[in-house]
């Protein structure tokens, strides 16, 4: 049974302790009776049996120092049940089926929204690799002392989040957000596959000039640049077309290393496309997104949009 299936079993008490736990991870690593208490506004006897309900679930962990050194975390299980609740209450999304696929950061499930429409959601698991390289990378947790995963799978699904709705505004072929709770991006689900999986594509040059396009939009009218770009964000459609995904470690195009991130963006598109026969001079491309006018970098007229 997926885990996902207890979200319409789990009892209003239940979701209270998950809310508790919640709540006090920002400050505590494992989170005392006390502050459950609390925040849940149940007595502690009844605390102490919801606590263990919730446990035998496996939606959290206990954590066992001694009576007083005794505390609970969410895990990720428990996590994905308080945003599936949330998204459902929202009527954002109305089911949640089949995995679509799991990455270093995030899981990516199959959902039907209002109309039966076919949705894609992705859970951020930001916890799932080394902690040190992620504060040393993502600009929004370095410096913080106690940075659960939480926090940052919460902050990274936000970002994100924000960056699609931004790039939804102005037209760039990125996917389409549906909604946002915690950890969770609800997006538009598409019928294609990353563009690395196919042998050949047909028309390589027109396919590049897609993506190029693309990422002159996103730099000149959302103003932002992808810095993860290359064959493994890119989805190529059944109907021939490019949607580029992942976009939580975007950053804004005032970064002071802005030119640096978008000349490594635009090598790996060009080498990659150049295994596919599409002859492209980095830094003509870079200068074409980032200079109005500044001449083409690749064959042909460009196509709008």
């Amino acid at each position: 049974m997926s885990h996902f299936e207890l979200t319409a079993q789990l009892e209003r008490e239940e979701y209270r302790i998950l809310n508790a736990i919640e709540v006090s991870m920002r400050k505590f690593e494992w989170v005392p009776m006390k502050n459950i208490t609390f925040y849940s506004r149940l007595d502690a006897e009844r605390v102490q049996f919801w606590l263990d309900k919730v446990h035998k679930r496996d939606l959290i962990l206990r954590h066992s120092g001694g009576l007083k050194n005794e505390g609970y975390a969410l895990n990720s299980k428990g996590y994905d049940l308080l945003a599936a609740r949330a998204l459902a209450e929202e009527d954002v999304v109305l089911s949640i089926g089949n995995s679509l696929g799991v990455g270093k950061e995030s899981d990516v499930y199959q959902g039907i929204g209002p109309g039966d429409e076919f949705l894609a959601l992705k859970f951020h698991r930001i916890g799932r690799t080394s902690f040190r390289n992620i504060k040393a990378k993502r600009d929004y947790v370095a410096g913080k002392f106690h940075t659960s995963w939480l926090y940052m799978s919460r902050v990274s699904a936000t970002r994100e989040a924000g960056h699609l709705k931004r790039l939804n505004e102005v037209g760039a072929d990125v996917p389409v957000l549906r909604g946002h709770n915690r950890h969770v991006v609800v997006m538009k689900q598409y019928d294609g596959q990353e563009i690395q999986e196919f042998d050949d594509v047909d028309d390589a040059q027109g396919v590049f000039e897609q993506v190029v396009r693309n990422v002159k939009k996103c730099y000149q009218e959302a103003r932002l640049i992808h810095c993860d770009l290359c064959e493994y964000n890119i989805i190529y459609t059944r109907d021939k077309h490019v949607v580029i995904i992942d976009w939580p470690q975007a950053v804004a195009t005032d970064h002071p290393n802005a030119r640096l991130l978008l000349r490594r963006d635009v090598e790996n598109v060009c080498r990659y496309f150049g295994r596919l026969g599409v002859e492209a001079d980095p830094d003509a491309v870079t200068a074409e997104i980032t200079g109005p006018g500044a001449g083409h970098a690749f064959k042909g007229a460009p196509r709008e949009c």
